[in-house]
């Protein structure tokens, strides 16, 4: 007989009503896989729950405040084992590498499909802690010191699969991240859904979610070129 499994826990912080119902609906539809355990209109109320009902994931959400989110998400993640999933939307200004160095698991579209929210809270449920850490870790502290914790042989792997084509979409997309698909199709002279299938095959390479999350991955490991990083900007962890 298989073991029950606990659901996974998750909390919301948003001040949008709609936004709340939205995720709450979408996330209970898949019990007892997962679960809203809790909702916050107030980074106060967020820190409140979150000491009170120890969640697995939050969904965040930047919004005007007395408490500067930033260090709200530094305070909800001084647990190991609670991870904040931050919700944005294309064009919301959000300080991503900052909430990624404040301690933010991973960055979901609100554009994204439903079933792609589903599986970022997954993914950064399951994720072992050390790996995470290296996939997640402040991006702005990394560009100053120029190292970037990874681990080789299996990053290495996963960029080996791709291909000069799609080294070339990355680049495009790192270099002006807003970019809409038809104006990156027409500099890379292809079609649109040509780079709509280049880019599944290199989320699928990169165990990627979403194009916000390629950006960091791209930024962090020096995919920024149409060559292979330097040997001397790998780091091995034991």
């Amino acid at each position: 007989m298989q073991a029950r499994t606990e659901p996974i826990r998750v909390m919301l912080i948003d001040c949008r009503p709609l936004v709340l119902m939205g995720l709450h609906d979408l996330i209970n539809a898949k019990k007892p896989r997962m679960e809203v355990c809790a909702q916050a209109t107030t980074y106060t109320r967020a820190l409140d729950l979150a000491d009170q009902l120890r969640p697995d994931v939050m969904f965040f959400s930047f919004f005007p405040d007395a408490l500067d989110p930033l260090e709200v998400i530094t305070g909800l993640t001084r647990s190991a084992e609670t991870k904040v999933l931050v919700l944005k939307g294309l064009y919301e200004a959000v300080p991503v590498a900052q909430a990624i160095e404040a301690g933010a698991r991973g960055i979901v579209l609100a554009e994204d499909p439903t079933e792609s929210i589903i599986r970022a809270i997954i993914k950064v449920h399951r994720r072992d802690i050390g790996l995470d850490r290296a996939w997640a870790g402040g991006l702005s502290g990394y560009a100053a010191s120029g190292h970037i914790p990874l681990k080789c042989n299996l990053e290495q792997a996963k960029q080996a699969q791709l291909t000069l084509r799609e080294r070339e979409l990355i680049c495009a997309i790192v270099g002006d991240p807003s970019a809409k698909y038809m104006s990156i199709a027409g500099r890379l002279g292809i079609s649109e859904h040509t780079v709509h299938n280049h880019l599944s095959n290199i989320y699928h390479k990169l165990n990627l979610i979403n194009r916000i999350d390629l950006l960091m991955y791209a930024l962090k490991h020096g995919l920024t070129n149409n060559d292979e990083p330097p040997e001397s900007s790998w780091v091995e962890l034991d």
